[in-house]
């Protein structure tokens, strides 16, 4: 049983363990950052990585990026009934048949618990990593119900937060850790505007720009800050809206602008790769972390907020627990509720309050720094994966 591992508990070289990420989720994509950043600064470590993901038309189905090892399933659709799920998970036991790892780290998502069993339980330590519970109508209570039980499939269980820990497993399941979301300290940092993207955006030097970055699906309710912002918009000529993201809303959306008529102030991109996303926050003065204040959203801190703030910008957050996870009231952003009426008339506030965005915007960074992904992977990540090898060599 177990004859893969091979990590030595007195040996500290990390370049003895050999880890697989699995996600299904675009690598690296819109979304499930998390998925990403572990997997790359765990390869800065040392430690052999391996990625499986969906993989976009076009795409290197096996390429070699940052010390990992990436293999890409053509996958066209990512939607939660897609035929394509199923394709990807045959696929991916395939290819872990084929390559195996000590440790598998798996991003939970729909199907997921089928994983173990195509690809052989016995042949590695499995993770299940919980980074939300059901947000997607319909039977929210149902899905958190199955996201439980395919986690029975699994060695050992974390979750990105308290909340959600007690939302979808409650007293029924261990959870070995709650690993925090983090940001990339030095991919998102303070940085002058690059002029030529101003120019192609349309913004001019004068306008405020308050940014939005995030997946804009339906659920999401993304209606409600285009209605905020009309608020704004009506009062402050000066006020622009950039929105930096896709989804299936995002049509919806367009036209909504339109019927707002600021369209001409609401400037939409579309999907930005990751990488290009600070130069996009740097054109923008207040960044929000506009989160729609369901239940199910209440107890996601995210990643979207750490980043905002590494860049040095004041945020604008609704006021949920996962936001206050990040945001202090008055030092680094502002809370407030998520209404039209009421969002509206803090982004107005703000626009019209230079010092105060420069007050806040001074503290934005420093409020991050223990949230960098490396300090998370260095301190938390890899000592838990050690522990749960070395408890599992003794059990064996």
């Amino acid at each position: 049983m177990h004859s893969m591992l091979r990590i030595n508990p007195e040996q500290g070289a990390n370049s003895a363990m050999r880890v697989c990420h699995i996600g299904f989720n675009y690598f690296p994509g819109q979304g499930l950052t998390i998925f990403y950043e572990f997997a790359r600064h765990q390869a800065a470590l040392g430690i052999e990585v391996a990625v499986v993901a969906p993989g976009r038309t076009g795409e290197p189905e096996r390429e070699q990026d940052g010390g990992m090892t990436i293999f890409r399933v053509p996958t066209p659709s990512l939607g939660r009934f897609s035929g394509d799920r199923l394709r990807f998970l045959w696929k991916a036991a395939g290819i872990m048949r084929r390559h195996p790892a000590d440790l598998v780290h798996l991003y939970a998502f729909v199907g997921a618990g089928l994983l173990p069993w195509l690809a052989g339980r016995h042949k590695a330590l499995w993770l299940y990593d919980c980074q939300t519970s059901a947000i997607k109508p319909p039977l929210l209570w149902l899905q958190n119900w199955l996201i439980r039980l395919e986690s029975y499939s699994f060695d050992a269980v974390t979750a990105l937060s308290a909340g959600i820990r007690d939302i979808v497993f409650g007293q029924h399941r261990v959870v070995e850790a709650i690993v925090p979301l983090g940001a990339d300290l030095e991919h998102f940092q303070p940085r002058p505007p690059d002029p030529e993207l101003m120019t192609r955006l349309g913004i001019a030097t004068e306008d405020c720009v308050l940014a939005y970055c995030g997946t804009l699906d339906h659920n999401r309710k993304m209606e409600k800050l285009l209605a905020a912002f009309a608020v704004t918009a009506a009062q402050e000529p000066a006020a622009s809206l950039l929105i930096v993201g896709d989804g299936s809303a995002l049509e919806e959306l367009k036209a909504q602008a339109r019927e707002l008529k600021l369209e001409n102030r609401i400037i939409f991109t579309g999907f930005v790769p990751y990488r290009e996303i600070p130069d996009y926050l740097a054109v923008a003065g207040v960044a929000l972390a506009f989160i729609s204040m369901d239940a199910c959203f209440e107890h996601q801190p995210p990643t979207k907020t750490a980043e905002y703030l590494a860049e040095g910008l004041p945020v604008i957050a609704t006021d949920t627990a996962g936001n206050r996870v990040f945001v202090q009231h008055e030092v680094n952003g502002l809370l407030c509720g998520d209404d039209a009426r009421t969002y509206g008339q803090v982004m107005l506030d703000l626009v019209r309050d230079p010092s105060r965005r420069r007050q806040l915007a001074s503290n934005a960074r420093p409020s991050v720094l223990t949230f960098d992904w490396a300090a998370i992977v260095r301190a938390q990540v890899v000592p838990l994966y050690e522990r749960l090898l070395r408890d599992r060599r003794r059990d064996m």
